[in-house]
């Protein structure tokens, strides 16, 4: 788009404005002039016409007047006059008399007894062009008798007349538009352009972050009101970079204090999970190795123990030895998860794989175990043996917190949008309000001692995060709990790889 300056803008719209207002006072003392020597004519026709009625008319002398009028009248005019019914008595020529023979000026002049005027030719503002005009004088005859003049004067000087005054109009609105032009563009530079530059200027300079003074911005009111304004807006801006930097830098040492705060906490933190740690270890190792160092020390005093006592005791200290080993590999399953090798599975599968796992060992007799698994065939992309592992952990968390009879209901299905969701359900216990943000701590439980390492479900929920998952939880005390895993859904596989235990 091409913009125009405001020197321009301001110039032709003042040029504008004023070439219409000339022209329409052009238009109008025109009009006015014109109406006026228009009168004129008429004037001098109704006294030219009254001179003749009292000279001649009235002394019945009609060819006498008549002849007065040729001699009077302009060249191309002609004259009729005609009595009261309308006859013509007498006129300049017989062509007018013919001619005027039914003229309707004739007709009115007598019917209303006072002047009748037609003017011809053309009055189309501001065009205007006269051929001539006609005038019917009512006048006194001898005797007292009415009759009427009817001159017809040609309107070419008139016409050229108003032609001339036209183009002087025309010259003179062009004169004084072109002085209007000079004159306008050389103020309007002086007061009101070039203050407007040395405000874009300051602009210019307070976008750099200076705001000049001493500009010589003229006395423009209105000028001077936004030099002011643009003073105050700058105060303002610069004030508030000062309290912007002043909040960076207050930020800044917040944040520092805030990095280093953070530092001591996550170092808190850190020391409290290792002696979290090391009192789930010592309590967790302490037992068996109590034991064992119990059965060595009997040993050690009863020389003459019976083979088989000995060999109970060698069995009881076996056990214990089983019991810490497999307490050290939940603890680096934990603290070092083994390499995971995700493939496309069906959800389904593995589910029904864990649930034949537990059932061979025949720990579910008493426990009413309910599947409610989707029919539709559901991939997801994970470690089979991983996930089975969770699944075995939770169906074995939900049989210990239910008593005999309980029940335990494993389901699988679609999510919200294209989540999908293994889920394990007890009717049992649940697990008070204030113990659930903690039951996914590492060496948290609430089974006895020797019964639990308090790491199955830290390990279980990080197996589900490294495939991208959620493990979320829902309890009430009394009410049971439900366990709900969530996995991205795989769409366009038709085949999965199988789990098999």
């Amino acid at each position: 788009m091409r913009y125009t300056g405001i020197t321009s803008e301001i110039l032709i719209n003042i040029l504008f404005i004023t070439a219409v207002a000339m022209f329409l006072i052009g238009l109008i003392a025109f009009k006015v002039t014109e109406r006026i020597a228009l009168q004129s004519k008429v004037q001098n026709v109704k006294s030219l016409t009254g001179a003749i009625e009292k000279s001649y008319f009235r002394e019945n002398d009609i060819e006498g007047g008549v002849e007065f009028l040729k001699e009077a009248l302009y060249e191309g005019a002609w004259a009729v006059v005609s009595a009261n019914d309308g006859t013509i008595i007498s006129g300049t020529s017989t062509a007018d008399k013919i001619t005027a023979k039914s003229d309707p000026l004739i007709t009115e002049a007598l019917t209303s007894g006072e002047i009748a005027i037609d003017i011809e030719g053309r009055n189309i503002p501001p065009i205007t062009s006269y051929k001539g005009f006609k005038a019917a004088v009512p006048i006194k005859l001898s005797g007292g008798k009415n009759g009427v003049i009817l001159i017809s004067q040609p309107l070419s000087a008139l016409d050229d007349n108003i032609i001339l005054n036209q183009r002087l109009i025309a010259l003179w609105i062009i004169l004084f538009l072109i002085v209007i032009a000079f004159f306008g563009f050389y103020i309007l530079s002086r007061r009101v352009i070039k203050p407007v530059r040395e405000l874009i200027n300051i602009t210019e300079k307070i976008a750099d972050g200076k705001f000049p003074d001493n500009k010589n911005i003229g006395k423009v009111k209105e000028i001077n009101q936004l030099y002011d304004a643009l003073r105050v807006m700058y105060e303002e801006i610069e004030e508030g970079k000062k309290k912007l930097r002043d909040k960076i830098n207050e930020l800044e040492q917040k944040n520092t204090e805030l990095s280093k705060t953070q530092g001591e906490l996550i170092a808190s933190e850190k020391l409290a999970s290792l002696g979290r740690l090391s009192a789930g270890v010592a309590h967790e190792i302490g037992n068996p190795l109590s034991a064992i160092s119990g059965y060595v020390d009997v040993l050690k005093r009863s020389q003459h123990l019976d083979p088989e006592t000995t060999s109970q005791y060698l069995g009881d200290i076996d056990r214990e030895v089983d019991r810490l080993d497999n307490i050290i590999k939940s603890l680096l399953e934990y603290s070092r998860p083994k390499k995971y090798e995700p493939r496309i599975l069906d959800i389904n599968t593995v589910i029904k794989g864990s649930i034949d796992i537990i059932k061979r060992q025949g720990i579910l007799k008493e426990i009413s175990f309910k599947e409610e698994l989707t029919e539709d065939s559901v991939m997801i992309e994970a470690d089979p043996h991983q996930l089975s592992q969770v699944i075995i952990n939770l169906i074995l968390n939900a049989k210990d917190a239910t008593t005999d009879n309980g029940e335990i209901v494993v389901a699988s299905g679609s999510g919200s949008g294209e989540d999908v969701f293994i889920s394990v359900r007890d009717n049992g216990a649940g697990i008070p309000s204030g113990l659930l943000g903690q039951i996914f701590d590492p060496f948290f439980t609430t089974k006895e001692p020797g019964k639990g390492t308090g790491l199955g479900l830290s390990v279980s929920q990080r197996i589900v995060e490294a495939f991208g998952g959620t493990m979320t939880v829902r309890s009430e005390e009394g009410q049971g709990t439900l366990f709900i895993l969530t996995f991205q859904r795989l769409r366009d596989y038709d085949k999965a790889e199988n789990f098999n235990s």
